[in-house]
């Protein structure tokens, strides 16, 4: 038996067990035991669930710890992380998750009640309230002592603020908003600044960003169809960008497979990284690197010149890229399938949410 350590800022130790056959190299068995240490705890055990071979790491649920990345910056899955409520699998997804100040994970599920909490131990404390199901992207906001979530629901043609309990407490657009160019359709993204002005990205639908003010009313209107400056094939997902003099929105232009910067006024900045890139689909940035899912099979972190410093669970099989269609059964715990929506946690941790009908979460932490 081999035990991964993490510590909490409460200074509690516990440990999580698993057989040393469950820890592997990314492509390569591990020859020798590791220890993998992170800041928080995790209190999940590697137990049998349904339909899932613990041998060969197959199925909606990670069972294996599997080793990936490059040197400086590897990260392990974690087994267990995330079981939802029917021990299977979550369900059908499409969408994102969202972090709170506790560590607590909220994932968007396409079917009611629609998001599923899990704390920061990977176990499932809870739903929120109906009617806040197939929200395609989530982003935590802080007022005073209380934190919100916006989301994105696409479906619905509108943008939603809710409590960590589910309460709707906003929708846009409002009464204030008035007409946006090309409609409300296809809302897949949405941001909130650092002060306090919200961003609307229209990835399915007029390929346009909507800047508001807070209480609603449009500020400005960017963007548009096509491959060039100033256009979008599909402004997808995006993430507010730090690591500058000044904030930056980072978007993932996912069908023009590559990525963007602007600034919070929507002025163009230039292409971030090298192309084509794998349909980058979403980000998120804390500290010096940009955790970019792309659909087509794998996580990459990129540093602040737009560097691939590492790529996580890279899968070859490209007949498994972004597609949702792939069975429980196909998907193996050392690669991707469709990695959808990405958000760092409070000590490194990558969550990522699949694109993916049985879906899947997963969690991967630093390995120290």
């Amino acid at each position: 038996m081999i035990s991964i350590g993490y510590s909490s800022t409460s200074s509690i130790l516990r440990f999580f067990s698993f057989r040393l056959r469950d820890v592997r190299q990314h492509r390569a068995t591990m020859k020798q035991p590791i220890a993998i240490f992170s800041s928080l705890i995790l209190t999940s055990a590697l137990y049998a669930h349904e339909g899932h071979n613990h041998g060969d790491g197959v199925g909606a649920v990670i069972t294996t710890a599997i080793v990936t990345g490059s040197e400086g910056h590897k990260y392990v899955t974690v087994p267990g992380w995330g079981v939802p409520k029917n021990r299977k699998n979550i369900g059908s997804l499409h969408g994102d998750l969202a972090v709170d100040q506790f560590g607590n994970v909220y994932a968007a599920t396409n079917s009611e009640p629609g998001i599923a909490v899990f704390d920061c131990f990977g176990d499932f404390t809870k739903s929120l309230k109906g009617g806040l199901s197939g929200m395609h992207s989530l982003t935590t906001v802080t007022e005073g002592d209380q934190q919100f979530i916006w989301g994105a629901q696409v479906r619905e043609n509108r943008a939603v603020k809710f409590d960590l309990e589910g309460n709707i407490v906003a929708i846009l657009p409002n009464d204030k908003t008035g007409e946006l160019e090309g409609g409300m359709g296809g809302l897949t993204e949405l941001l909130v600044g650092p002060d306090g002005h919200i961003y609307f990205f229209m990835g399915y639908g007029s390929k346009k960003i909507h800047k508001l003010k807070p209480d609603g009313v449009l500020v400005k209107t960017y963007g548009g169809k096509g491959t060039g400056k100033d256009q979008f094939t599909s402004c997808h997902g995006a993430g507010i960008d730090l690591r500058y003099d000044e904030p930056r929105i980072l978007v993932c232009d996912r069908d023009g497979r590559r990525m963007i910067h602007l600034t919070m006024d929507l002025t163009w900045i230039g292409i971030y990284g090298e192309t084509p890139m794998r349909r980058p689909a979403d980000v998120d940035v804390r500290g010096d690197y940009a955790a970019v899912a792309e659909i087509e099979g794998r996580v990459i972190l990129m540093d602040k010149a737009g560097k691939v410093v590492s790529a996580l669970l890279d899968n070859p099989d490209k007949k498994q890229w972004a597609t949702n269609g792939v069975p429980a059964e196909g998907l193996h715990d050392d690669a991707f399938s469709a990695p959808h929506g990405i958000k760092w946690g409070p000590a490194g941790q990558i969550y990522v949410t699949e694109y993916s009908k049985v879906g899947r979460l997963v969690a991967l932490f630093p390995k120290k």
